[in-house]
């Protein structure tokens, strides 16, 4: 792989975590670990990351983010597969939660036509369900702008008040022994709620968030019943887990 396409797949596996590790980057990349701290050296020269303590790395907070478009068609493929299937999940007359992550954001053309309410605190679905004609609840609240997602006391009391049938919610990262994780704390806790308050809970996830732990837990206890919904590309460990739907 020449050190261009390299540090591009460096940078863009950055943008999926806030702090991650060299050993990690390592792994993604399949390089020498000495080649990973040259790339990261240069990144580092060019503004676009900090090299941290401890062998770790993030994303230069005044660099811009990279735009909720762009992150939508990351791994496009997967996406639109997991996508379709999970709205084959839905049926008539089902009152439905719809995280605010960008996988989910696939779900919703594959809703058109069936007699459903959506309920999200994703602002950049808004669009999207009114293009399909789809009966919406956006829970109100605080935006962040950033990540164009719905948080606060308000929104976490709104949903608190309601009963789903289905539950999709991305995740930033997963593994078996800590399930799924999210590296922003208010989108952690609206994802609490609204599992707590779920009938069929579906986390739905591109490969590449396989392996990968993010900064909050939402849905580790033991008592919590889910199902995972990913490709056909998830390692072998993923796909012979009971808890994992794989989609081809």
């Amino acid at each position: 792989m020449i050190p261009y396409i390299r540090r591009k797949s460096i940078l863009e596996l950055l943008h999926d975590k806030d702090i991650i590790y060299l050993e990690e980057i390592v792994e993604h990349v399949g390089v020498s670990l000495a080649t990973v701290r040259r790339d990261l050296r240069a990144l580092e020269e060019e503004s676009k990351i900090d090299i941290l303590k401890g062998g770790a790395a993030r994303i230069r907070k005044n660099v811009a983010e990279r735009s909720l478009s762009e992150k939508v068609d990351l791994n496009k493929d997967e996406k639109e597969l997991i996508g379709g299937y999970a709205a084959t999940l839905v049926k008539d007359g089902e009152f439905i939660f719809i995280g605010p992550g960008t996988t989910e954001h696939w779900i919703i053309k594959h809703l058109e036509g069936k007699d459903v309410t959506v309920v999200t605190n994703g602002a950049y679905h808004i669009d999207e369900l009114r293009r399909y004609n789809i009966n919406t609840i956006m829970l109100g609240g605080e935006v962040k702008n950033s990540i164009a997602v719905i948080f606060g006391p308000s929104t976490l009391h709104q949903i608190k008040d309601m009963s789903f049938d289905v539950c999709f919610i991305g995740a930033s990262g997963y593994t078996t022994n800590q399930g799924p994780s999210t590296s922003d704390i208010s989108v952690a806790e609206i994802n609490k709620v609204a599992i707590q308050n779920c009938k069929k809970v579906y986390i739905i996830l591109d490969t590449t968030k396989l392996g990968k732990t993010s900064r909050f837990n939402f849905a580790n206890s033991p008592d919590i019943d889910y199902k995972v919904i990913t490709t056909i590309n998830a390692v072998k460990v993923y796909q012979e887990d009971k808890r994992f739907i794989i989609v081809e």
